[in-house]
């Protein structure tokens, strides 16, 4: 998609940078169309930025887990219901949104009470 719209967004410069150097030709002065055809290409050029931008922008996706944005999200397939994360080692009820996401694709939460890491683990759907 990127790629595409880069594509595209070349294409607008080189139809803006033709459109603004035909306002050169000795007809166009003539005929007094300067100044349209310094704003068609003006305007296809700040709009083929306009698409590289919005293509290439940074999605803002977070290494935490109650981000659902950025690479590699995916939606749920079906209902889901939401437990308690418990502490191994206290017991104590863990806040969700201390997880992070490990390079190796792995979730771990660190508890608030003792402190403790420990890592989560999807149980099997059968």
């Amino acid at each position: 998609m990127k790629i595409m719209a880069t594509l595209v967004s070349a294409f607008l410069w080189f139809l803006g940078g033709i459109f603004m150097l035909s306002a050169a030709h000795p007809d166009a002065v003539a005929q007094h169309k300067v100044l349209p055809r310094v704003a068609v290409g003006a305007i296809l050029v700040v709009a083929g930025f306009v698409l590289v931008a919005l293509a290439w922008r940074s999605r803002g996706g977070s290494s935490t887990a109650g981000g659902s944005s950025g690479p590699g999200a995916q939606e749920a397939p079906g209902q889901l219901s939401l437990k308690p994360i418990v502490c191994p080692h206290c017991g104590g009820q863990v806040d969700a949104t201390t997880a992070t996401l490990n390079p190796e694709g792995t979730l771990t939460v660190t508890c608030g009470y003792c402190k403790g890491t420990f890592l989560i683990q999807e149980e099997p759907k059968w």
